[in-house]
């Protein structure tokens, strides 16, 4: 085992982080454990927990990393984009892709049940609401009405649901062609579905 001295605290817990993220895409979410990463950074469990209050601290720590990237790549996919309808398919690919691509980590982000926590964060939460209120405003700017926040969960849980499926082999349809065709149709189906509800509103 490496010295305490050997790194930093910082150091420490950004190893930490690292070991946790490649144990979960190498081996699923089942296979983290304090124990595992400890080994992986090549420090005991003891020394880990000076990084981090408990497991589930760890987890968070870990899950704050995945959104961020995600917010990220929306954020890259949809910066050349004008057209409102076509910036929500991009963060709805965008999201989706990620899930595909690395279904552990996104597992762990949106299907771990985290236990009530000391000292919670809210980085986790403010990240997921403001990407939350991104699509409000876009459908807003699609349907020229105030922000339409049952229309946005619509189309959250839409996009969610199909990576879950997706993700855990219950969607019918194979591949990722297949998984964006269906958030692309669901997508529509939201937005035109908005569209209707304040043209009526209008009315």
């Amino acid at each position: 085992m490496a010295r305490r001295s050997d790194h930093t605290r910082e150091e420490l817990r950004d190893m930490s982080i690292r070991a946790a993220r490649a144990i979960v895409r190498a081996k699923g979410t089942q296979a983290l454990t304090a124990r595992a990463v400890a080994r992986r950074i090549g420090y005991t469990v003891g020394t880990l927990y000076q990084m981090f209050d408990n497991f589930d601290h760890l987890v968070l720590a870990v899950n704050i990393k995945t959104v961020s990237e995600i917010r990220r790549r929306m954020e890259k996919a949809t910066h050349d984009l004008v057209d409102p309808k076509a910036k929500l398919k991009a963060i709805a690919h965008a999201y989706t892709e990620y899930a595909l691509a690395h279904p552990g980590l996104w597992r762990l982000a949106f299907e771990h049940q985290m236990p009530e926590l000391d000292n919670y964060p809210s980085t986790l939460t403010d990240q997921t609401d403001a990407i939350f209120v991104w699509i409000s405003d876009l459908l807003g700017q699609l349907t020229a009405a105030p922000r339409d926040e049952i229309a946005a969960a619509a189309l959250w849980s839409g996009v969610h649901g199909v990576c879950h499926l997706s993700v855990t082999s219950k969607l019918g349809l194979a591949g990722t062609r297949a998984a964006m065709q269906v958030v692309d149709q669901m997508v529509d189906s939201v937005i035109a579905g908005a569209e209707q509800k304040a043209a009526a509103a209008r009315a």
